[in-house]
């Protein structure tokens, strides 16, 4: 269930009430559209205040929860690793790439999806690479040093416990011989 959030416009700087954030989050006085890093910003103030006193948080920033999505199941280390830029280090690689990501969430080629009730105690919002050409070039725009025209090894997480997927097969689950965990050969 939406839940109203009281917002700052930041053209006229009125409050307004809105329930719905993303795209098309506008200002109830002077109509100015609010952007998405904007509202996770309000959002993010909003849900901290009440908890402010816990020892166990620290303030989020938009940033902040920003790298936590991109960066989270080994995202962050599999990428660094494949790219494996020279001079650079992982936390200065990681901050490079999570500005490039807010970019592309003000820029449309990135989604941020928000929570129905981002005041909830653990409200989930989710970060989906719209464009991943875009995000390619733009990764490698930041780090001209790297040879792009090798092969990038990125590492592929252990499957164990999941189903296994053909580049073939579009999405389907490779078939197993019963005998074996190994995929069934698709020769006639």
């Amino acid at each position: 269930m939406p839940v109203d959030v009281l917002l700052n416009c930041q053209e006229c700087r009125r409050p307004f009430a809105a329930n719905r954030f993303g795209n098309h989050v506008r200002c109830a006085h002077c109509k100015a559209r609010m952007s998405k890093l904007e509202q996770l910003r309000q959002l993010l103030a909003h849900w901290y205040y009440p908890r402010r006193w816990r020892a166990d948080l620290i303030e989020p920033s938009v940033y902040f929860l920003i790298e936590k999505l991109w960066t989270a199941n080994g995202q962050g280390d599999s990428l660094y690793s494949g790219i494996a830029p020279a001079n650079v280090n992982y936390d200065i690689f990681r901050n490079l790439v999570t500005r490039t990501i807010g970019r592309g969430v003000e820029d449309g080629w990135m989604d941020l999806t928000f929570p129905s009730d981002p005041l909830a105690e653990n409200p989930i919002y989710k970060l989906k690479f719209k464009d991943p050409e875009r995000f390619a070039k733009e990764v490698e725009a930041l780090f001209p040093d790297v040879n792009w025209d090798e092969q990038i090894q990125v590492p592929i997480p252990n499957l164990e416990g999941r189903s296994l997927f053909t580049e073939e097969s579009d999405g389907e689950p490779a078939e197993h011989d019963e005998e074996s965990s190994e995929p069934a050969s698709t020769t006639s």
